[in-house]
């Protein structure tokens, strides 16, 4: 029987099931199991215990897991580490690739999959190393005796070997293993690029779809990056939030207003009067602060009033209160600067600004907020509607 050199494992999990797992998967193996339940002690416990392999989880009951791998791997660059993911986001998966792992599962994880990664770096098969050398020393005998002997006539071409039937791949798309898809590969891909990727009849391969068809046991799926299917798909789209909108608006309250149904749109725009500070440099390279007035404001860009005029292009950092939520230094860019001859005079240059240096949080911040404040002027609109009547040139009628 084949020994084998024992080896420390470190298992960063709370899951008590996760836990018994990685011990049930390895029978065969000397191994010597260390388990650490909470984020605090997983750096202490790395430098401690000086493991051969790390087993650890993004979810941890006392912290920030994905913070925690990255630290763990800054102290040790060359750990083999393995990564678990409960609940798969963008910004886990983006970090777990980050860290250079021998792999990423999703939890509850494949554990012949997560086993055959851990022999393979952990341990050498001495048996079939040395089938292997028999191999080569077989050969080169066979070798020697044929130097020895006359050059006998090549032998005869073989026969070519008969065309066997192999399912063609559809033009345009390529096969991905579901269980790589899902250890966050092709997904963090397609996330990255803003591209979509489709399946068959043109659906949406999401996380959770990916996750279903790995747990029905489907082990390769056909994929589709063909651009004629994008459109498509985008078109449905649209054509199913036209019909959402329309079932939504002939729908009434108990009160008998209408409801408003939140359809999420590109860029919602709404009137606002916000005193900010922006800051910029001069034409002379100069940084400067000033106060501004944001009149308009949505989630990609907004209408900013200043005393002086600012340069197209040119790259601004707005600080701003936004109904309790504080926005600091938000990079923009100046599309358009012209003066304008409204009051109050202070600010008598409009100029438009976009975001580019948003991240994804703070825009979904920003849109949510957008979304809340049109929300409510949409309902005082319809409770004076409501009230007074449709216009205001009808209620001065009626009055």
């Amino acid at each position: 029987m084949q020994e084998y050199e024992q080896k420390i494992i470190l298992t960063i999990d709370a899951d008590e099931q996760i836990q018994q797992g990685v011990q049930t998967a390895l029978p065969d193996r000397p191994v010597d199991f260390k388990f650490v339940n909470s984020a605090a002690d997983a750096v202490v416990s790395l430098m401690v215990e000086a493991p051969h392999l790390v087993i650890a989880c993004t979810e941890m009951p006392d912290g920030d897991g994905v913070a925690m791998i990255g630290n763990m791997r800054a102290m040790s660059p060359d750990i083999p580490l393995i990564i678990l993911i409960g609940e798969p986001t963008k910004e886990k998966v983006m970090a777990a690739r980050a860290a250079r792992p021998l792999d990423i599962l999703l939890k509850p994880p494949d554990w012949e999959r997560l086993a055959s990664k851990v022999k393979a770096r952990l341990w050498i098969d001495l048996e079939l190393l040395r089938q292997k050398e028999e191999a080569a020393q077989q050969q080169a005998a066979k070798e020697g005796g044929q130097k020895g002997k006359e050059q006998e006539p090549p032998p005869p071409p073989p026969e070519p070997p008969k065309p066997a039937f192999v399912e063609a791949v559809p033009k345009g798309a390529e096969v991905i293993n579901v269980n790589d898809a899902i250890a966050g590969m092709k997904i963090a891909r397609t996330l990255v690029h803003n591209e979509v990727v489709y399946g068959d009849k043109g659906q949406v391969l999401t996380d959770q779809m990916l996750k279903q068809l790995n747990r029905m046991g489907v082990p390769e799926i056909c994929v589709y990056t063909d651009p004629a299917l994008k459109r498509k798909a985008e078109e449905r789209k649209k054509a199913l939030l036209r019909q959402t909108s329309a079932v939504a608006s002939q729908q009434s309250s108990a009160g008998g207003g209408k409801v408003f149904t939140k359809v999420k749109r590109t860029a919602i725009r709404v009137e606002t009067d916000i005193i900010g500070t922006c800051k910029s440099e001069d034409e002379n390279g100069q940084p400067y602060e000033s106060q501004c007035n944001i009149v308009d404001i949505s989630a990609g860009g907004c209408a900013l009033l200043t005393a002086e005029r600012l340069r197209k292009d040119q790259v601004v950092f707005l600080t701003f209160i936004l109904k309790d939520m504080q926005m600091e230094n938000l990079r923009g860019v100046v599309r358009h600067s012209m003066a304008r001859n409204a009051k109050p005079p202070d600010f008598p240059i409009r100029s438009g600004i976009f975001f580019d240096g948003i991240t994804e949080r703070d825009k979904e911040r920003l849109f949510n907020k957008v979304f809340q404040i049109e929300r409510e002027n949409k309902q005082a609109e319809d409770k004076l509607r409501e009230r007074f009547g449709y216009g205001p040139k009808r209620r001065r009628g009626t009055q």
